[in-house]
């Protein structure tokens, strides 16, 4: 009978140990599988800023150039009686 009782203790001890290393196997491949989305989706959002950051510098060089326009008209109407 005590033979019983020490084989029962011990593959409840191994049941629990072979549970806890397949879990802790379990979530480490769960973490990389994770961090690889998130590096994914971090640099999807990257991009989509690099572009939309694009985008402003081109209407930005736009309005620049209007309001260079704008300011040459006006001293040319003023100072040089509107000859270009």
């Amino acid at each position: 009978m005590e033979i019983a009782i020490a084989l029962s203790i011990l593959s409840a001890v191994m049941t629990v140990a072979n549970f806890v290393v397949n879990r802790k196997d379990k979530a480490v491949k769960d973490s990389k599988e994770n961090h690889q989305e998130l590096i994914e989706y971090q640099l999807k959002e990257l991009k989509d800023d690099v572009k939309t950051i694009l985008s402003k510098l081109d209407k930005f060089d736009q309005d620049i150039d209007e309001r260079i326009n704008k300011a040459i008209d006006m001293h040319v109407k003023i100072y040089h009686g509107g000859v270009k």
